[in-house]
């Protein structure tokens, strides 16, 4: 099933995730636009199995948002007797919200999913990601400890909860929850990669490059293990590690523009700042924002 987004969602990363995760059916977006066609961005692949029959955009995702926006609003206006279904299109119905951004919507979709059915644990998590994504963190973690009471085996409920842990600054917390979330599903790598970068936010370098290279281990072919592990060791100032995953991130993904400040960076660092200036350069040009966000990872 298709579900078209912006690009550029102004949710937060955790939100997106923990809704495509949460939400039956979702999966993955589409390679055009939006209603206002807007590019979009692959979102990823729904978490429960068993999609619907039903061959309303609201139930199946294809087409714009605006287009399963109102056809889940004509479900839920109609006033459906099956309270599953109205569920379902609540649940979608934030889904879309937060495409758009409108977390405050999206929320207030959730807060009817938990009247419909409050033994839901989904419903919970998804309203935490909401939480988490208007720095309400403390709400986010009342609503994660209810799914956790409610059904203790699913990983991603303690992988979210550990996320706004870290966005709280208790770190600690955070990587043990992780730690449950690796425990119950060790073979996923963004339990790993997350716990990675707790690791770094406490400066415990040699245990994020530990869990980095666990993310390399299980997916060798994608270049964010390689450039995430490159810039632990550029903290920890073994250039040569850096370089080495930089030049692997780059073969994987040639225009991967953190990667491409990485290298540029080293090369600097190691007395070749011409070099180094014109790995930057592409890279402002490739993503404008890059700068920034290497800084958040305290990279000077």
């Amino acid at each position: 099933m298709r579900f078209r987004a912006p690009r550029r969602l102004p949710a937060s990363a955790a939100l997106v995730a923990a809704l495509l995760i949460a939400v039956p059916g979702l999966a993955n977006a589409a390679d055009e636009a939006d209603a206002n066609n807007q590019p979009v961005e692959e979102q990823g692949a729904s978490k429960e199995a068993g999609a619907s029959e039903e061959t309303r955009p609201c139930f199946t995702g294809k087409g714009s948002v605006k287009e399963v926006l109102d056809s889940c609003d004509e479900i839920i206006a109609k006033g459906s007797s099956d309270t599953q279904e109205l569920i379902r299109a609540h649940s979608v119905r934030a889904m879309a919200y937060s495409a758009l951004g409108r977390i405050d919507d999206a929320i207030v979709e959730m807060d009817k999913v938990v009247a419909l059915n409050p033994e839901r644990a989904n419903s919970y998590f998804m309203r935490a990601a909401g939480y988490d994504a208007k720095k309400e963190y403390d709400k986010a973690l009342a609503d994660l400890d209810k799914a956790i009471s409610m059904n203790d085996k699913d990983a991603d409920y303690y992988l979210l909860r550990g996320i706004v842990y870290g966005h709280k600054g208790e770190l600690d917390k955070g990587i043990a929850d992780v730690d449950r979330k690796i425990e119950l599903d060790p073979k996923a790598t963004l339990g790993y990669s997350t716990r990675a970068d707790l690791y770094r936010q406490k400066k415990d370098y040699d245990k994020a490059i530990a869990d980095y290279s666990e993310v390399i281990k299980l997916d060798a072919q994608t270049a964010k293990g390689y450039v995430d592990r490159g810039w632990i060791f550029v903290l920890k100032n073994d250039l040569d590690k850096a370089a080495a995953d930089f030049d692997t991130a780059l073969i994987l993904q040639n225009n991967h523009a953190s990667a491409l400040v990485g290298r540029g960076v080293v090369k600097s660092r190691k007395g070749r700042p011409t070099d180094g200036a014109a790995d930057l350069a592409l890279a402002k040009r490739i993503e404008p924002t890059i700068f920034d966000e290497v800084r958040r990872l305290g990279v000077e």
